[in-house]
């Protein structure tokens, strides 16, 4: 080999090549291939750099609802049963969505109290967890559900009563 090329700055022999690739290599595959010297942890959610989830309230109630506490549980649909009766109408739904996953809890007291709460909703939205909780093992759990509706349904009828005028006035006169 000429001996101008061995006393340059920038030489390498094939040993030292061999060498520097082989960290070369280590040092960038080693990290993103699971080597046991990662340092940084991995990243699990990542839509958007610097984006966070976005965990909704009937979300960490629905966690609330898995606790193995029956006070947990049942603050879980008391908030619920607050939830649905502020809330829009897709929220609503999910709202009485969650409180029918209520209704297969193991405590008969909890499924009376999803059940009352399904009760103040709107009836489009509850009366299908409330058909399926007629078939519940309890009685009084489905002796509840009977109760609600009805109740709903009085409230209905008497709101429009009053709405309603008297046949044979006009609106807005009093006799």
């Amino acid at each position: 080999m000429d001996s101008r090329l061995q006393d340059h700055p920038f030489h390498l022999s094939c040993s030292r090549l061999r060498w520097l690739i082989l960290v070369a290599s280590i040092c960038l595959f080693g990290g993103w291939t699971g080597c046991a010297l990662r340092t940084v942890p991995p990243v699990r959610f990542v839509p958007i750099v610097g984006a966070q989830e976005k965990i909704t309230t009937t979300r960490v109630l629905i966690q609330a609802l898995r606790d193995r506490d029956v006070g947990v549980r049942a603050e879980a649909v008391e908030l619920l049963g607050v939830l649905g009766q502020s809330a829009d109408g897709r929220t609503k739904a999910e709202i009485a969505r969650v409180l029918g996953i209520a209704l297969k809890d193991q405590d008969p007291g909890l499924r009376l109290q999803a059940v009352e709460k399904l009760g103040g909703m709107d009836a489009s939205v509850a009366n299908k967890y409330l058909i399926s909780a007629l078939r519940d093992p309890n009685t009084f759990v489905r002796t509840k559900v009977l109760s609600v509706i009805g109740a709903r349904e009085r409230l209905a009828a008497q709101q429009q009563a009053v709405s309603t005028p008297p046949p044979g006035t006009l609106a807005g006169q009093v006799p």
